[in-house]
């Protein structure tokens, strides 16, 4: 009886000892695969504009260009303007301001409605190396004395690749478009053309009777 007590005493020791076998630890496993980083919903960060070299043209060297056709008022008068004697660099562009006039007194003023619709008309015309189509200018005569003269100046804005090429530019040139004046005459003529006085008849001599 002694000896079964003693192994039942055995079997119910503490295993915790060194002796022992501890049962295995729980492990933990995390999921690896990651969610990407939300993208930015904010606008895009642009990068700051860099501004070309830009230089006014005081006075366009432009001459005749493209064949007008000339209004029925004989007050008004249209031209052709083409971009004469400036090689424009490669990457220029030339932008047309309102053409205005130069002349001793007022004989002539702007006025496109002496091109008749004909375009394009010069404000706001562009040219480029390469690309220099002609505008259309129209003027109306103010003075109805003939022999004065006024010439066609255009200024312009000009935008280049280097600071060298618009430099070069800003030099310009001569118009050699100009307006001359023509006698228009006096006042209109009347529709109703005016009364003739009449002739009165001759009276016939009276031829005396042989009596």
């Amino acid at each position: 009886m002694v000896s079964v007590v003693a192994l039942l005493a055995a079997g119910c020791s503490d295993t915790s000892g060194g002796g022992g076998t501890s049962p295995p630890d729980e492990t933990t496993t995390s999921d690896s695969t990651s969610e990407p980083a939300p993208e930015p919903t904010g606008a895009e960060t642009t990068q700051p504009r860099q501004n070309k070299p830009a230089v006014e043209i005081a006075t366009l060297p432009i001459g005749p260009g493209a064949e007008a056709n000339q209004p029925d008022d004989q007050a008004k008068q249209c031209v052709g303007v083409s971009l004469t004697g400036l090689e424009l660099p490669q990457g220029a562009t030339v932008t047309y301001r309102a053409p205005t006039l130069s002349q001793d007194d007022k004989y002539f003023e702007i006025d496109q409605s002496g091109c008749g619709g004909q375009s394009p008309e010069c404000t706001g015309h562009q040219v480029r190396s390469g690309d220099t189509p002609a505008c259309f200018a129209g003027v109306r005569q103010v003075t109805n004395a003939e022999g004065h003269h006024a010439t066609l100046i255009i200024t312009a804005d000009a935008t280049c690749a280097t600071a060298e090429d618009c430099e070069a530019l800003k030099r310009g040139g001569v118009s050699q478009i100009g307006f001359d004046s023509r006698a228009l005459g006096g006042p209109q003529p009347s529709e109703t053309p005016p009364e003739t006085p009449e002739t009165p008849a001759e009276t016939p001599a009276e031829t005396p009777s042989d009596g």
